[in-house]
């Protein structure tokens, strides 16, 4: 009898995307014998469950060609402002169909999620190709303490540092009208620096952002339909808001960083902050090399993958929650330090691994087939100068946490 241990490798190789549906049916089958031996029960039980297997990752190539070829004639025939509508009818279907599917095939699912971020970021302006591109600049002198608000549609904003002391924002406007400046309305004093968009329907505007590297108060993106990607800021709040794409932030350092995207994975490292608040529906979450007192992270069919995260000056306690389902969740904490750990991880239709020295099961249980409860705290937790707790909830999925 193959071990369960091979299986999850199996499984391991088919969600890392190192091995195709097909590859991994294929070898499962090899694992589990001939699926015509029908000598014992055993044997039968397996069969079925191969067979079984195989049924729904047919069944999910099949959607997933379908739903590509719908999503990609929708999007090139409807105007945009049933854009959107178009987008999130696509996912929604995925999103159901996960629901209903085993654990052996949300890898799968995860794929197919993956393909909706890379089609709106590669795509969504073809949507908008016939429009004449009307540009706009803007700079105002940056001062210590200002609140940056900067709106898009349809677009991307790109935000990067630079050596001088002036906000400066390069804007691609397009339009069936050409005109750009009914769009944007710029707002700009000693205290704020803001451009808001008046038009979103049948609009894209895209910013391309150059800020100095002073502490601004709170800084804000918002745009549809269009990656977000920051690097190097400072502020005491941090937020950026889209959806059917993907959100990057590089080196940011806030009391506290909201990061929300709808279909799209969000992928944050290096950052430095008292409060973490990311969520996604259907994609991936990845977060590294963080310093942080509290993060909640919360997905649906995606992938959450933490690693290094480490306490901020002078803090002694890291609160983390991650919430996911039909999905993995791996934490890695690379913990060099002598750090004690309380641990509360559940999942249903899955397995909890924890790899922290000197642990002590405080409860071990399960619930449904193959799911599990795991609490869990260092033998010296009470008495620890530095402790991190952590909840993971996972459904169709499986938990590892590595101190």
């Amino acid at each position: 009898m193959p071990n369960n241990e091979e299986k999850l490798l199996i499984l391991k190789m088919l969600e890392e995307g190192k091995i195709s549906s097909e590859e991994a049916a294929k070898l499962l089958e090899a694992l589990e014998g001939s699926p015509y031996d029908n000598t014992r029960e055993e044997g039968t039980t397996r069969q079925n469950k191969q067979i079984n297997f195989q049924f729904e990752v047919e069944k999910v190539k099949e959607k997933m060609q379908e739903w590509k070829k719908d999503l990609k004639k929708n999007i090139k025939v409807h105007k945009s402002n049933e854009f959107d509508k178009v987008v999130e009818d696509f996912v929604d279907k995925a999103e159901k169909l996960g629901k209903n599917l085993a654990v052996t095939t949300y890898g799968v699912i995860d794929k197919m999620v993956d393909f909706v971020g890379s089609f709106i970021d590669t795509n969504a302006f073809n949507v908008f190709g016939s429009y004449k591109v009307e540009d706009r600049s803007f700079e105002w002198l940056a001062a210590e303490g200002m609140d940056i608000d900067i709106e898009g549609a349809n677009g991307n904003i790109v935000v990067k540092k630079h050596d001088d002391n002036k906000i400066v924002v390069k804007s691609k406007v397009r339009s069936p009208q050409n005109n750009a400046d009914e769009i944007l309305t710029l707002s700009q004093d000693e205290s704020k620096f803001s451009i808001k968009i008046n038009k979103a329907i049948n609009v894209s505007v895209t910013h391309e952002i150059y800020i100095p590297a002073i502490k601004f108060k709170n800084i804000k993106f918002t745009t549809t339909n269009g990656k977000i990607y920051v690097e190097d800021t400072i502020s005491e709040d941090f937020q950026c808001n889209t959806k059917n794409a993907h959100i990057e932030i590089i080196g940011v350092n806030s009391n506290n960083i909201k990061l929300s995207t709808k279909n799209a994975r969000i992928h944050a490292s290096y950052l430095i902050a008292k409060e973490i608040e990311i969520d996604t529906t259907n994609a991936t979450l990845d977060i590294k090399h963080i310093k942080a007192e509290k993060i909640r992270a919360v997905s649906t069919n995606g992938r959450l993958l933490a690693e290094n995260i480490k306490h901020p000056d002078d803090i002694k306690e890291i609160d983390l929650y991650f919430k996911t389902s039909n999905a993995w969740i791996k934490i890695n904490m690379n913990d060099m330090n002598n750090n004690a750990y309380k641990v509360k991880a559940q999942t249903s239709n899955g397995g909890i691994n924890l790899l922290i020295p000197q642990i002590i099961y405080n409860n071990l249980g399960k619930q449904g087939l193959g799911g599990a409860t795991v609490e869990a705290e260092s033998v010296n937790f009470t008495d620890a100068s530095h402790k991190v707790y952590i909840t993971a909830e996972t459904a169709n999925g499986y938990i590892e946490i590595v101190k």
